[in-house]
């Protein structure tokens, strides 16, 4: 996060950070798993196939599902954005 951004900034940071994580957290676990290892803790598909002993197209949809959870609950935030 830049330090040097105003408190509005800090504020919508926070708001969009805040509706991330309730949206993760409507995710059943392993989708909100395999996401969260792979977009935040920046470890690969392949990664998280090895450590949870599955096949790497299963961790791909498990993927795709979150993703597309996500998209769907943050698109008002999103079209906000564009605004």
């Amino acid at each position: 996060m830049d330090e040097s951004a105003g408190p509005e900034v800090k504020m919508f940071q926070d708001e969009i950070w805040k509706k991330l994580f309730e949206a993760l957290d409507e995710l059943p676990e392993k989708q909100r798993l395999v996401y969260v290892e792979n977009e935040l803790n920046d470890k690969t598909l392949q990664e998280i196939a090895d450590e949870q002993g599955e096949n790497i197209k299963t961790i791909i949809s498990r993927k795709n599902y979150a993703v597309k959870h996500l998209r769907n609950r943050l698109r008002k935030l999103y079209e906000d954005l564009k605004s």
